[in-house]
Formats: C-alpha cells, structure tokens, sequence
C-alpha cells in the first residue's frame, strides 16, 4: 500500500478532476493514470540519454579532430550544432528531454595534485 500527503489545494483540484472523469474508483484511476505516464516519460528520458551517449561515444573521434576546444550539443541521438562558446550553442535542441552539452577536448585530469610551496628565510 502506498500512502501519500499531497499539499491540499493539489488534491482537491485532483479529487475533482478525477471525478469528472471516471464515474467509479475515479481517484484510483487517476492515479493509475498518472504512474503509468511518469513511467512511460522516464523511460522516454531513459532512451533519449541512451541514444546521445552511443552518438557522442560514436562521435568523438570526428569531433576531436573537427571541433577540438569548441561546444557541442548533442541530443536525439545526433550532433544538433556546435559552437565557439556555450552561449552560442546552448539554444539548441533546448525541448529536447536529454541533451549533452559540452566543450571538445577538455578533460579533468585523472589525479589532482593538491599542495603549496613554501620557503623560509
């Protein structure tokens, strides 16, 4: 069993629809309703980051040879556009539910070297 509290004014505009629009166990439908389409949405996001992570793995050899140091977008599974500064590429594919935005070629170092030098005198 699952139990929730929803802020008040949600579940009386809820409630109401609900009942509009199924005539028995309208909040049971609702709310049936309304898993099975978060779970369908999160598995469309799901496969949209899938489908842009396999394009940039598959891309990555083209883009550092073509764009190295500039911003990329890619979403939908393909590269959408690329720029010379994030501002420039950050409109693209903006409806997109998963995109990947980012500059070629940078890459964090695998270790940090953490520490000061310091002399007396």
């Amino acid at each position: 069993m699952l139990k929730i509290d929803l802020p008040q004014k949600l579940q009386q505009e809820f409630e109401r629809a609900a009942q509009a629009l199924y005539t028995k166990d309208s909040i049971r439908h609702a709310l049936i309703e309304a898993v099975e389409l978060w779970l369908s949405q999160h598995a469309e996001v799901k496969a949209q980051a899938t489908a842009n992570d396999d394009a940039f793995e598959r891309l990555v050899p083209e883009l550092e040879k073509k764009y190295m140091g500039k911003w990329v977008v890619i979403a939908e599974g393909k590269l959408q556009g690329v720029g010379d500064s994030l501002a420039e590429v950050d409109h693209l594919a903006i409806a997109s539910k998963d995109r990947i935005v980012m500059p070629i070629g940078l890459r964090r170092p695998a270790t940090v070297e953490v520490g000061w030098q310091m002399a007396f005198t």
